[in-house]
């Protein structure tokens, strides 16, 4: 499709929908929120109330505008936040040290900055803008049709995704495409801006799970109703398998993989990247086969490994995508 142009296991799954497992999430946020010492509880507001502010601006303001600030926004951080450069500076060097001259990399970085500037704008923008806007915006590269392909075999289809570009944006695109998304998610800390985000993104139609609970017996329901499970694999995890990223060793989540296996489908790798004139292109990646020889462990980080390599693929191929802030080497091996 291009746009330009374990039976076992699901007997045992509880009943509680994704709708419900929210649910009890959110009320689990809002006793968070009130237990929160008071300056925290500052610090969100503050946050909330600058997002909530940005938002109204964007809803009026001329679209090249709301760019530019944003870009403009992103620079002053570039900056004025030194120890936030100085982090993804050291993660670039991590990665393309050994291959790219100090120049070259702190070119990347500053075009890293612009890009989640637009990406800024982009996150403002969506509450406030219609459909039509969202499918001029958003386009699929997926030439052999590898989505909808499987998708027909009515087994459901477990996504890797990862943090590159205007994720939300894609995530509002596919939403209209009326593909049957639900995205496992990270609830935030604060409550009120976790139903902001949450809000925004059913807006368009998709689904999601909270990361804390139940997690991955609801995936595996999802799939029995042919869902697409939208996961996010390319961030430190303190209960992964280390397998190398760049490298180096990185304990990486494994849901992919142990979800693809334990239903004997593949994982489908899809990432967004920008393209010249300010759209976005998903790219829809060939299909990860999962090894299943009988030894679960191996089997796991080997399926895992190759799931990074294809994260890392990508943010070779569009380095300024990828959101090099994140702790992403920061577990250790005791």
């Amino acid at each position: 499709m291009t746009e330009n142009n374990g039976r076992d296991a699901a007997a045992s799954l509880p009943d509680a929908s994704v709708h419900q497992v929210n649910k009890d999430l959110k009320e689990l946020r809002r006793k968070d929120n009130r237990e929160m010492p008071a300056r925290q509880r500052i610090k969100y507001f503050l946050l909330r109330a600058a997002v909530f502010a940005m938002g109204k601006i964007a809803s009026i303001a001329p679209e090249k505008l709301t760019y530019r600030v944003c870009v403009k926004l992103a620079l002053i951080a570039e900056k004025r936040l030194p120890r936030f450069r100085k982090l993804a500076r050291e993660h670039l060097e991590i990665a393309f040290g050994a291959e790219k001259s100090p120049e070259e990399i702190d070119d990347i970085l500053h075009r890293t900055y612009i890009n989640y500037g637009m990406n800024l704008a982009e996150f403002f923008m969506i509450p406030h803008k219609s459909k039509e806007w969202i499918e001029k915006k958003v386009n699929f590269h997926d030439p052999d049709w590898i989505i909808r392909t499987h998708h027909q075999q009515g087994k459901g289809i477990v996504s890797l995704a990862g943090h590159f570009g205007s994720w939300e944006l894609v995530g509002a695109r596919l939403g209209i495409y009326h593909y049957p998304i639900v995205a496992v998610v990270r609830a935030q800390k604060d409550a009120l801006f976790s139903k902001f985000m949450m809000e925004t993104r059913n807006k368009w139609g998709n689904e999601y799970i909270f990361r804390e609970r139940g997690v991955k017996e609801e995936c595996l329901r999802q799939l029995d109703q042919n869902k697409i499970l939208g996961l996010m694999a390319d961030q430190n995890s303190n209960r992964g398998v280390f397998v190398n990223f760049f490298g180096r060793e990185a304990c990486t989540a494994t849901g992919p993989s142990e979800i693809a296996m334990t239903r004997g489908i593949p994982v489908i790798p899809g990432f967004p990247a920008r393209n010249p004139d300010g759209t976005i292109t998903l790219y829809i990646k060939e299909p990860i086969q999962m090894r299943n020889t009988g030894d679960w462990q191996a089997d796991i980080a080997y399926n895992t490994q190759r799931c990074n390599d294809v994260l890392e693929a990508f943010a070779r191929e569009y380095p300024t995508e990828y959101f090099w802030w994140h702790k992403r080497w920061k577990k250790k091996r005791p």
